[in-house]
C-alpha cells in the first residue's frame, strides 16, 4: 500500500511592480494634437464656407441685382445745401444697387461736414433711395480770441459754424477767451449756459415778447452780464435759469404798464424782491 503524501505550504504567487512611467506616450501626444489641429482647420473651412455661401447669396439677390439699382434719387434739404453738393459729399448717383450703398460710411462722412447737424436714408423698393438733410441752424453769433471781429455763428449744440450775414441780428456770446474751431462745439462751459438762455427765451411766448437779448458776455464769474433791447442791463446768475427769466420779464411787463423804462436789473440775489433801477 503506497504511502499517501502529506499536503505541502502551498506557494505564494510572486508578482513584480513596475512603476508607471511620468507623462505620455509621445506618438499618442503627437497623433491627438494633431487631431485638434485638424478639427480646427475642418471647423473654420466649414465657418468661412457658410460665410462666403451667405455672402454669394446676399450678392446674387440683393448687391449685385439689377432689379435693385436705384432710378429715383429723391434728394431734400431744410438748409442752402444744393442737390448737387449733397451728392458730391455723398457720391450717391443713379444707376448704384440700392443694397450696395452703406448708410453707415455716408453718414459717417457727412460728420465731416460742419453745417450739416443729421442725415436721414431710406430704401424704397425696388428702385428708390431718399436722403433728408438737415442743416444746422444758428441760433447765436459768438465772439472768441480770434474772432472778435467776425464772429462765428453756433447751433442749438454749440457746434461752431462760419460767419454769416443773415446771423446779424442772433443775440452775441462774447467774453471768451478760447480759441474756437469750425465744425466743433465750443470749449467754454458758458457757452452751453448762454445757449439754454436763448433756448429758453425762443421757446417761451412771455420771453420772447419782453427779453429780447442782444449780448451775453460771460467774462465775469459771478454773473453773466446780459444787454437787452431797449438798453436794459441784467446780471444774470448761472443757476435756476427759468425762474429768474420768467422774473425779469414780469418786472419788465410791470414797468412797462406803469410807462416806465427799466435801465437795470439785478438778478443774482436769492431774494423775492428783485433789485430794479429804471430811467
Amino acid at each position: 500500500m503506497a504511502k499517501q503524501k502529506k499536503p505541502g505550504k502551498r506557494m505564494k504567487p510572486h508578482y513584480v511592480r513596475s512603476k508607471k512611467r511620468k507623462g505620455g506616450n509621445p506618438s499618442a501626444l503627437a497623433r491627438r494634437s494633431l487631431s485638434v489641429a485638424l478639427l480646427l482647420v475642418v471647423a473654420g473651412a466649414v465657418l468661412f464656407g457658410i460665410k462666403a455661401g451667405f455672402e454669394l447669396i446676399n450678392r446674387k439677390l440683393f448687391s449685385e441685382n439689377t432689379r435693385f439699382e436705384i432710378q429715383h434719387l429723391v434728394i431734400s434739404c431744410d438748409g442752402k445745401l444744393t442737390e448737387d453738393r449733397i451728392r458730391e459729399y455723398t457720391g450717391l448717383a443713379e444707376g448704384m444697387n440700392l443694397f450696395a450703398v452703406k448708410f453707415k460710411e455716408i453718414e459717417k462722412g457727412m460728420e465731416k461736414v460742419p453745417v450739416v447737424e443729421s442725415i436721414y436714408l431710406e430704401r424704397k423698393l425696388p428702385h428708390t433711395l431718399i436722403v433728408k438733410v438737415k442743416e444746422r441752424l444758428p441760433v447765436a453769433r459768438v465772439a472768441g480770441k480770434q474772432t472778435r471781429r467776425y464772429p462765428f455763428v453756433v447751433d442749438r449744440y454749440g457746434v461752431v459754424l462760419p460767419p454769416r450775414q443773415s446771423a446779424a441780428t442772433l443775440p452775441l456770446i462774447k467774453g471768451l477767451d478760447d480759441d474756437l474751431r469750425l465744425g466743433l462745439p465750443a470749449a467754454h462751459p458758458d457757452v452751453k449756459t448762454a445757449l439754454k438762455i436763448i433756448a429758453l427765451c425762443d421757446s417761451t411766448g412771455s420771453l420772447r415778447t419782453y427779453v429780447q437779448l442782444e449780448t451775453l458776455d460771460v467774462e465775469y464769474a459771478d454773473f453773466i452780464d446780459m444787454r437787452l433791447k431797449g438798453g436794459i442791463r441784467v446780471r444774470m446768475p448761472r443757476f435756476s435759469l427759468k425762474s429768474k427769466l420768467q422774473n425779469l420779464a414780469t418786472v419788465i411787463k410791470i414797468a412797462r404798464g406803469q410807462g416806465r423804462r427799466v435801465k437795470e436789473v439785478d438778478l443774482t440775489l436769492d431774494s423775492a424782491k428783485v433789485p430794479v433801477t429804471y430811467y
